[in-house]
């Protein structure tokens, strides 16, 4: 899977390497047997250690490193004078004879993270295998694995039942009533009163953009460069493709400018395309969390072709439904929302200007989080983002967008859904919350359910003709067997392809409205793709569900029972309603506890992912690969699902995540008798790399330090934890009570204003009294819509705690300056200590002085002959699990 020409490099540098280190070390002998022989053996040393080109050491750190020449013009003033103590030379012998440890040192652990690079080439897991060798691509792996992958093609039992599963929705063709979609969706977005009217209707605007949209722009290089970063994004696909993709992205102009003279000569002739060549090969691949999705693996032009158009029906989509949003067709409201009457009273009492500040509300921001967070957030705003992929593990794809990536939107529900049940609960005694999502939503989305929507909508007949040649692919699974028989998709979308995500989001845009419109703007729907979450209060909870089972109902989908729930609390003794489905509320591994009012673990989840994590690092047949499971797994999965810190969880919480992580970290190196053979994942890998290659004593920051300064740059799950701990809410409530108390103030300036000003200078609206100024309960009635200070601790509830790291001290500094010129170029560890991310300031602070220590500075090994490139390479591909 590696490119070749790394390979050769990283050969040549290994060869290179083994001579140089010979060498050194047969003269470092030669000099240390010189020295013990020598009449003046520091003299001796430091002419040695010349030869050698080694002039300098920062091996003591108790005095910043001292330089050769300096070190021979204090000897030759000790031979004269008498006050420098006799000790002195000894210690500067030692740290001479350092200075040769730390150069065998530096030898020893570029060979071994040379090593250690090879074995990861050498040696891929079984999953990377299957993904290389089934498509007829050469593999890069040793005729030796061929067993191992013939038993990574039987798979597991759970593969299998979702392939059935999988095959019984994708090649069976699923017929819907069009003629019930149409006329709910004539009902859902034409009011009575509006066919009458001259006036184009805000819908009809909607139905007059889509059925105006084309794919009018000429593919350029630039467009090319686009469709290839968002489909590598996307994981479309693997192995030797994806490698060839890479390729292609390097490629010259000229090579890039005949891939757009392809794509626009199938955009010319779009109503004679058809997917060639035919049938498509297709693949399961396991996921992080425990599922397997199937994936196409099309030709790479194809794959460039369905791009360049999905992401501008995507970009064009978003844009149209927006629109639609923002107008009065879609209602907006509170639970409890203000009419004009008391929008009069509310002027006459405390004056238009404070009226006018209303719109700086907890409504207001609803609103706009909703807009910019989670309405058709699985599509991009510009086509300069590519895919939006929710399956993504951190958030740097979406880094210079100044999007939030969908891991974030992920985080941001947890946060809403925590803090709306915190506000509501204050202001109304009760609150209500319900999830689901459908039941395999991507393949058993019925082509007559897509093709109804979309001619409704708008869109012109020749490209619902193309999205038809698109979604009747031929499929072939290659791990069948060279007997398999080709299969033509009757039902569902393909997996990580943005014309999928533009069919999906369409026709969930229009459940989105319904559930609003039926609601009447008090019920959102909070959408993560297909999962689906509402909350509020419970009649309007009740009203949301009942639209939703409608929809579902009408459109041809399923809901998945395992992942439908709801959770009342109520501070007044109110009972669960009948209406909403019956089930846990959860969260990544967070399940809701309604008794507490807080999310807690799921341990009987966290100990089946123990057991998920013990099969695949079992899997994991290089150290490399091992790293890279424990970085997605420990460092990335596991602290996403637990929810990172945030206001309105708490410190509480976050020391819940602490101790689990130790709960985690102790159960997994516990061996089938119980017994634990390691304590951490430190001791692990030493074990392991000591076993392997017989390296004894190995330096705890050759395993957290960065690739490209030669370390392993394993994660470390509790640093980013202990960040966020010293800012972190010891009682969120505490956040409303202020503002409570602040309404409060806030009412007595204003009645005390009230009185002192001159009366009847306009007349009172119906039902205010000139007089007397409104009772406090009557300010706070609409809190949601005229509480600034509510509409501070919504938002700081929302908000994280402080990233506090841990502060520079003088020599972190002077550490920090003893890296190399070669390695200044890092993002990861830099000279000044406010330049660095908080997690590398803290990793220098933990492992900086061992790095001095044992290599001289922060540079592990010698820049020159690492493969870092090489790394780089494989680390850049995804974790593949074993399936």
């Amino acid at each position: 899977m590696a490119s070749r020409v790394l390979r050769d490099v990283t050969n040549y540098k290994r060869s290179q390497l083994a001579d140089r280190r010979k060498t050194f070390e047969e003269r470092k002998t030669e000099l240390l047997a010189q020295t013990q022989k020598s009449n003046d053996p520091i003299l001796t040393l430091i002419e040695g250690l010349k030869k050698l080109g080694l002039k300098s050491t920062t091996a003591q750190t108790s005095n910043g490193g001292f330089s050769l020449s300096n070190t021979r013009q204090m000897l030759t003033q000790s031979t004269f004078d008498a006050s420098i103590p006799s000790a002195l030379p000894s210690a500067w012998q030692a740290d001479l004879e350092r200075l040769l440890a730390i150069q065998s040192n530096r030898f020893e652990y570029t060979d071994l993270f040379s090593r250690l690079a090879t074995e990861w080439v050498d040696k891929p897991n079984d999953a990377n295998l299957l993904l290389d060798t089934p498509f007829g691509g050469d593999s890069t792996a040793d005729s030796s694995d061929a067993e191992s992958f013939e038993s990574v093609q039987v798979g597991r039992e759970e593969m299998h039942r979702q392939r059935q599963e999988w095959d019984s929705f994708v090649f069976t063709e699923r017929q819907t009533d069009t003629d019930a979609i149409e006329s709910y969706l004539t009902n859902l977005f034409v009011e009575p009163q509006q066919k009458k009217k001259v006036r184009e209707t805000d819908f009809e605007q909607l139905q007059k953009a889509f059925n105006e949209w084309t794919v009018t722009a000429t593919c350029s290089n630039d467009d090319v460069e686009l469709a290839i970063k968002a489909v590598l994004k996307a994981d479309l696909l693997a192995g030797r493709k994806r490698d060839e993709l890479i390729a292609l992205s390097n490629a010259g102009k000229g090579v890039l400018a005949e891939v757009a003279d392809v794509i626009n000569m199938e955009i010319a002739n779009l109503d004679d395309w058809s997917w060639k060549p035919s049938p498509t090969p297709a693949q399961m691949r396991k996921q992080m969390n425990g599922k397997y999705r199937v994936y196409m693996d099309p030709e790479i032009h194809q794959a460039l072709l369905v791009q360049y158009i999905g992401i501008r029906f995507a970009v064009s989509t978003k844009d149209t439904f927006k629109s639609f949003l923002r107008s009065k067709a879609w209602p907006k409201s509170a639970h409890s929302s203000m009419s004009s009457k008391d929008h009069a009273r509310f002027a006459y009492y405390l004056g238009e200007r404070k009226v006018r500040l209303f719109g700086n509300s907890v409504l207001h921001t609803r609103r706009e989080q909703f807009k910019d967070d989670f309405f058709l957030m699985q599509l991009p705003d510009k086509l300069e983002e590519g895919c939006r992929d929710y399956n993504a593990s951190d958030a740097s794809d979406e880094e210079d967008s100044g999007k939030k990536s969908p891991l974030e939107v992920k985080q941001t529900l947890l946060r809403l859904a925590t803090t709306e049940m915190m506000v509501q609960r204050k202001i109304y005694g009760s609150f209500t919350l319900c999830q689901t999502d459908f039941k395999w939503f991507g393949p058993s989305l019925p082509h007559s359910t897509i093709f109804t929507v979309l001619d409704f909508l708008g869109v012109h007949d020749s490209y619902i003709g193309f999205f038809k040649q698109y979604l009747s692919m031929s499929l072939v699974f290659p791990q069948d067997g060279h007997s398999s028989e080709p299969r033509t998709r009757l039902c569902g979308v393909p997996i990580s392809q943005t014309l999928s995500d533009v069919f999906g989001e369409i026709i969930l845009a229009c459940l989105d409205f319904a559930v609003s419109k039926a609601t009447k703007g008090r019920c959102q729907l909070y959408r993560f793709h297909d999962d689906v979450w509402f909350w509020g209060q419970k009649g309007d909870c009740e009203v949301a569900w009942e639209a939703i089972k409608k929809f579902t109902d009408v459109m041809g989908l399923a809901l998945n029972g395992e992942k439908t729930g709801s959770v009342h609390m109520s501070d007044k003794g109110g009972k669960a309603s009948n209406t909403l489905p019956k089930g846990p509320v959860r969260w990544g591994f967070l399940v809701l506890d309604p008794s507490a009012g807080r999310w807690i673990v799921d341990m009987a989840n966290v100990d089946e992912h123990i057991a998920e994590m013990r099969l695949q690092f079992a899997q994991c047949r290089s150290v490399f690969s091992y790293v890279q499971a424990w970085n997605s797994y420990m460092g990335r999965f596991l602290g996403n699902n637990f929810g990172h810190p945030a206001n309105c969880l708490g410190i509480e919480h976050l020391d819940m995540v602490f101790a689990t992580f130790k709960y985690i970290q102790k159960k997994l190196f516990v061996d089938d008798n119980n017994t634990t053979g390691c304590e951490d994942v430190t001791s692990y890998l030493k074990s392991i790399i000591e076993e392997r290659f017989g390296t004894k004593d190995i330096a705890n920051v050759f395993l957290y330090w960065p690739v490209e300064l030669g370390g392993l740059e394993l994660r470390n799950p509790f640093i980013p934890l202990m960040t966020a701990r010293e800012d972190s809410q010891e009682l969120p409530h505490d956040l409303l009570e202020i503002a409570w108390e602040r309404d409060e103030e806030e009412y007595d300036t204003y009645k005390q204003a009230f009185k002192t000003t001159v009366k009847h200078q306009v007349d009172p609206p119906p039902g205010c009294d000139a007089e007397k100024f409104f009772s406090f309960e009557d300010f706070v009635r609409f809190r949601e819509e005229t509480s600034q200070s509510l509409k501070i601790a919504y938002e700081d509830l929302l908000d994280s705690p402080t990233i506090k790291g841990l502060e520079s001290t003088r020599f972190v500094e002077y550490a920090l300056n003893t890296l190399p010129l070669e390695f200044r170029k890092s993002k990861r560890i830099k000279t000044t200590f406010s330049a660095m991310d908080v997690y590398w300031r803290w990793t220098v602070h933990l492992y900086a002085a061992e790095a001095i220590e044992r290599f001289g500075g922060l540079g592990v090994g010698e820049k020159e002959m690492l493969p870092v490139e090489l790394v780089n390479l494989l680390r850049s591909e995804r974790v593949r699990w074993q399936g």
